[in-house]
């Protein structure tokens, strides 16, 4: 009887500890997986404001970190209310002297005036200003730009947030995200690249890419294979996420066609084409189809495959 209720014992505890195993894995899972969303969606507000913010920087003198980190935590990566519905990234209040629209939300005290802006771009200029035209911010810039640690505090001195953790705030984003490389004035995002493709029914090619993120891209190509040899321009844009819809026109050239006068032909191809970004370099995954307006190639329609790695 004593030994029946020992192993009932040791079954129940066994049972509960895989129970409380799989629990603390479930929990354990789910941080990761909202701190990997969380900081997916910070890295993107990275990529789509630092531009901006070095741009503001080399005209204002306020260091691209701070502005970019104030962003971040104002706007919660551009996801807040007041910075989807009202374009305010900063969390800028009315005060007296805003004649713009205005937005209203809680904030120390409930139903308080935001500004409002048209684009997210005013929100950053005018933050600029912000900081530039008010007298209890100008020993900021005594300091230097490459100095996000004193810019933190001195906002907080100054009276721009109430939160006292702000600057520690501002300074685990700059150093978790090494925002502070954007104040050495990085240069404007290179856009332009060295083309080169490898697939079917083109097996290599060489060109040029223009690519503008989440927008269009633009390619011009020579491509070859060992039956034909062409070259293309295709054009795309930008659908959801990382993905693009492109046509290119194409003129084909088929070197071991027995008639000469019908060796070159043009052709189309739509494609969709997905954009993948690695540490060092970015590659354009398309597949599609290929319709030569003659019959020179013998096929009405060819699939197309192709990996180009853009090159700087």
């Amino acid at each position: 009887m004593f030994k029946y209720i020992y192993i009932v014992s040791k079954c129940c505890i066994l049972i509960f500890y895989f129970s409380a195993v799989k629990r603390l894995g479930f929990i354990l899972f789910s941080i990761c997986v909202i701190t990997v969303s969380a900081q997916n969606k910070t890295e993107k507000y990275i990529e789509q404001y630092s531009q901006i913010a070095v741009d503001e920087m080399n005209r204002y003198n306020i260091p691209a970190s701070i502005t970019l980190a104030q962003g971040i935590l104002e706007s919660g990566n551009g996801e807040s209310r007041l910075a989807t519905q009202g374009n305010n990234h900063f969390g800028i209040k009315c005060h007296d002297n805003w004649n713009g629209k205005t937005i209203i939300e809680d904030d120390d005290e409930k139903g308080e005036c935001f500004r409002k802006y048209s684009k997210a771009t005013d929100s950053y200029r005018d933050h600029s200003l912000f900081l530039t035209e008010r007298e209890r911010y100008s020993f900021l810039f005594d300091h230097k730009k490459t100095d996000y640690r004193k810019w933190a505090q001195g906002l907080k001195e100054a009276g721009y947030a109430t939160n006292p953790k702000y600057p520690s705030l501002l300074i685990d984003l700059i150093e978790k995200y090494d925002l502070s490389r954007f104040d050495k004035g990085e240069e404007r995002v290179k856009n332009l690249f060295v083309a080169h493709s490898y697939g079917f029914p083109f097996l290599y090619g060489v060109g040029l890419n223009h690519i503008k993120t989440d927008k269009y891209f633009i390619t011009a190509e020579l491509n070859s294979s060992f039956i034909f040899s062409g070259v293309a321009v295709r054009g795309g844009l930008h659908l959801f996420n990382k993905m693009y819809g492109s046509l290119s026109v194409n003129g084909i050239y088929a070197m071991y066609t027995k008639d000469e006068t019908q060796r070159f032909d043009f052709a189309v191809s739509p494609q969709l084409n997905y954009v993948l970004d690695t540490k060092n370099k970015t590659i354009l995954i398309s597949a599609g189809v290929l319709f030569p307006f003659k019959d020179i190639i013998k096929k009405k329609m060819i699939p197309t495959v192709s990996l180009t790695y853009l090159l700087l």
